[in-house]
């Protein structure tokens, strides 16, 4: 402000600052950081993928061979040949299903930004993180895992991923490649004396030096050679970590390694008890199903898996399920969530109009909500959901709670 010998103001000068296109920069520079790491870790995935897919396929043709052999034998196989194909088979399961938890893990680090916070087990969180960085852990260090049984912890699932592949993935960069037997990452899960959760990451690598550790949590700031990482990964974990009520401790000395140390909350306080929850069915008792997918293999499969138990109808629009429900009983129906023409969260709504009493015995199937809008629409649905690939076990759990819950045991 100006003013005149009297004091009287006679102007004012007023300075804006528009600081839009500083935060947008921040932005992509922190996209692009966490697409770098993104990369990194699809890379190590490819290699974790192909190793079970190489015998995956290779058991499949070996089995195939086998059936048409028996076709062309006019039905025979030896005891000994169904022996190897029984143990080609079961391999090829337990491949597939090291694929389908690799996706799984995947799928969580993609949710970052779709998930509101919720419970979560920190153990299986931190698996996460070290199966996306198998392969890069293996040429670094030998891995050591310590979990105790600690307290669950209220944030967001994927963001809690993307801090421990963070902290995880430096302390593999910390160790010179090709040295594994002489160099070694813990990784342990404690509880602390005030009952919050701790995830200790510890390496035998480099060190951090004394005058580097005030700074380590600054953007931007880093130890790395030149075009490795962009000195964000440290401070988005920190800011993840802080937003939740916890805090990263770092212990570090030249020559012999680092310690990043994780203290979250726990969910409830000491002492609380979580509400108990009735047991759900088994679903042993014979269910008529109405399966809802626009993919027919998936339809095949539901009814080669589930057929035996229960009784599958299989339909792949959701037009068709409508006309279906108007004139038949089904104890459940098992629906995809993203399909062309009628979304299942769509199938839902006009069940909830047309249908009321449907709509508790409705169980999403999904192959993964990658979108906001997907995720919202799943969000909003509020009904139990089932991740594809299937695991049987978990969808006959699901689908005794829901029968059981609408009335049908």
């Amino acid at each position: 402000a100006t003013r005149a010998g009297d004091g009287a103001v006679t102007g004012a000068v007023l300075v804006a600052r528009d600081d839009r296109e500083l935060k947008q920069a921040q932005a992509r520079v922190r996209m692009s950081d966490r697409l770098a790491g993104v990369g990194t870790i699809a890379a190590g995935v490819a290699h974790e993928l192909n190793n079970p897919l190489a015998f995956v396929l290779a058991n499949l043709d070996f089995a195939l061979e086998e059936l048409e052999d028996v076709e062309d034998d006019d039905g025979h196989l030896g005891a000994d040949r169904l022996a190897e194909l029984l143990r080609a088979l079961v391999a090829t399961r337990q491949g597939a299903q090291r694929m389908r938890q690799i996706v799984r893990d995947l799928k969580t680090l993609s949710r970052v930004d779709l998930e509101a916070n919720s419970t979560i087990a920190l153990p299986p969180v931190v698996d996460s993180a070290l199966n996306m960085l198998r392969n890069e852990i293996r040429h670094h260090a030998r891995l050591v895992r310590q979990y105790q049984q600690i307290p669950t912890v209220r944030g967001n699932e994927g963001r809690l991923v993307q801090v421990f592949v963070n902290l995880i993935q430096n302390a593999a960069q910390a160790m010179p490649a090709g040295r594994a037997d002489d160099n070694e990452i813990r990784v342990s899960c404690t509880t602390a004396a005030d009952g919050a959760a701790v995830v200790e990451i510890q390496d035998t690598g480099d060190g951090i030096a004394d005058a580097d550790l005030p700074r380590i949590f600054d953007a931007f700031y880093t130890t790395k050679a030149a075009g490795i990482g962009t000195g964000l990964g440290l401070s988005i974990s920190h800011e993840i970590v802080t937003g939740l009520g916890g805090r990263i401790e770092v212990a570090s000395v030249v020559g012999r390694g680092t310690t990043f140390r994780v203290v979250l909350p726990p969910a409830t306080r000491p002492g609380a008890h979580p509400s108990p929850h009735a047991t759900p069915n088994d679903g042993s008792r014979r269910l008529r199903l109405l399966v809802v997918d626009d993919e027919p293999e998936i339809g095949h499969a539901a009814v080669r898996t589930l057929g035996r138990d229960h009784d599958v109808v299989v339909v792949h629009r959701g037009a068709d399920a409508l006309r279906l429900v108007a004139h038949e009983r089904f104890d459940a129906i098992l629906c995809d969530v993203m399909m062309p023409e009628m979304t299942g969260v769509e199938l839902l709504d006009r069940l909830q109009v047309g249908h009321p009493e449907l709509v508790d015995r409705v169980v999403f199937m999904t192959g993964g909500a990658f979108s906001p809008g997907a995720a919202e629409l799943l969000a909003r649905s509020a009904r139990p959901r089932i991740d594809k690939p299937f695991d049987l076990d978990e969808v006959r759990r699901v689908l005794g709670a829901v029968a059981a819950a609408a009335g049908a045991e």
